[in-house]
C-alpha cells in the first residue's frame, strides 16, 4: 500500500509538472469538465489515468445508490483520500464505462445538451450569473455566462494567489499585472470546460495561443490556486445547466407517459451469472486499503 501511495505522489507531481503547456491545459479540461465535481487534485490524477472517463464514482456508490457492478477485471482510478486522517491513503475512483447493470439498476443522469434545451439554459445561466451579454446561440451564451461568473467569483480567489505567488513566474509582476494574467487563464478555462461538456467543438473559439497565461503558473501552489478556481466556477454554471437539462428530461419522460398506452416491456430481464466486483462481492480485492462536495457523475 505504502509503495502503491509513493508511484500515485509521483505520477501527481509529474503531471503537475506538465499539465501548464497550453495544449495539455486543454486536454485536462476536455478531461476535468466530465467529473466537474471532483476535486482539483482528484481531477488530475484521473487525467493523468483515465482521461476519457466520463462519470466516476467509488465502487460501494456504484452498488447502492446506482445497482450497478463493477466489471471483472476493471482497474480502480487512484486518488488521494482526503476523507481519513492520520497516515496517507488512497481510494479508487471506477468509470460509469467500468459497470454494467444489475437486475435492480438505476439510470445514470449522464447528460446532453439538445438545441430544443438552448433557450431555457439561457434563462437558468441568467437568473443565476446576471444578464448574459450575447445569446445568440448556446456557445456565445456559455462564454458570456463565463465571464459574468469569473468576474463575480474571482476576487476570492485572487487573493489566495497573491499568498503563493513566491518562486513562480508571477512573483516580480506588481498585483495588477498578476490580476490581468489570473483572469485571462482562469476565464478561458472556465469557458473551455463549459463548451466541452455542453458538446461544441472547441477548436472554434480556442487554439494554444488563448492559453499562454497558463505557463506562469509554474508552482504547485499557483497551479493550485488556478485550477481549484477553475473547477469551482465551472462547477458553479454546469450544475446550473444540469438541473434545467435534467428537469427537461423528467419534464418530457412524464408527458410521454400520460399519453404512451401501457405496453409490455420488450427486453426481458437475463439473469447475469458472470462473476462481477460488488460491495458485498469480492470488495476486498478492489481496495488495497476541497472545497467540492462528494463527487456525483
Amino acid at each position: 500500500m505504502a509503495r502503491k501511495f509513493e508511484i500515485i505522489t509521483e505520477l501527481y507531481h509529474r503531471t503537475q509538472q506538465s499539465v501548464t503547456a497550453p495544449q495539455t491545459w486543454q486536454s485536462f479540461l476536455s478531461s476535468a469538465c466530465h467529473n466537474y465535481k471532483l476535486s482539483f487534485d482528484e481531477q488530475l490524477l484521473v487525467y493523468a489515468q483515465r482521461p476519457d472517463a466520463t462519470a466516476v464514482l467509488e465502487i460501494e456508490r456504484w452498488n447502492k445508490q446506482f445497482g450497478r457492478w463493477v466489471n471483472k477485471g476493471a482497474t480502480g482510478i487512484a486518488v488521494f483520500d482526503g476523507e481519513h486522517t492520520g497516515r496517507s491513503r488512497l481510494k479508487y475512483y471506477f468509470d460509469v464505462s467500468d459497470t454494467h447493470e444489475s437486475g435492480f439498476s438505476r439510470p445514470v443522469p449522464l447528460w446532453q445538451v439538445r438545441p430544443e434545451q438552448e433557450d431555457e439554459i439561457a434563462e437558468a445561466l441568467e437568473n443565476s450569473f446576471g444578464e448574459l451579454a450575447d445569446k445568440t446561440d448556446l456557445a456565445v451564451t456559455l462564454l458570456s455566462a463565463a465571464k459574468n461568473a469569473v468576474e463575480d467569483n474571482m476576487p476570492d480567489y485572487l487573493s489566495e494567489l497573491r499568498y503563493c505567488k513566491e518562486n513562480s513566474f508571477l512573483e516580480e509582476l506588481e498585483d495588477f499585472n498578476i490580476e490581468v494574467i489570473y483572469k485571462a487563464a482562469l476565464q478561458n478555462s472556465v469557458e473551455y470546460m463549459l463548451l466541452s461538456r455542453c458538446g461544441i467543438d472547441t477548436e472554434e473559439y480556442f487554439s494554444d495561443d488563448d492559453f499562454p497565461e497558463v505557463l506562469n503558473f509554474n508552482t504547485p501552489e499557483t497551479l493550485n490556486a488556478l485550477g481549484t478556481a477553475t473547477g469551482d466556477i465551472s462547477q458553479m454554471c454546469l450544475s446550473e445547466i444540469s438541473r434545467t437539462v435534467v428537469s427537461l428530461q423528467r419534464q418530457e419522460q412524464i408527458q410521454n407517459r400520460t399519453i404512451a398506452n401501457p405496453v409490455q416491456n420488450e427486453y426481458p430481464i437475463l439473469e447475469n451469472n458472470n462473476s462481477e466486483r460488488s460491495f458485498d462481492n469480492d470488495r476486498t480485492h478492489i481496495h488495497d486499503t476541497g472545497r467540492l462536495s462528494p463527487a456525483e457523475p
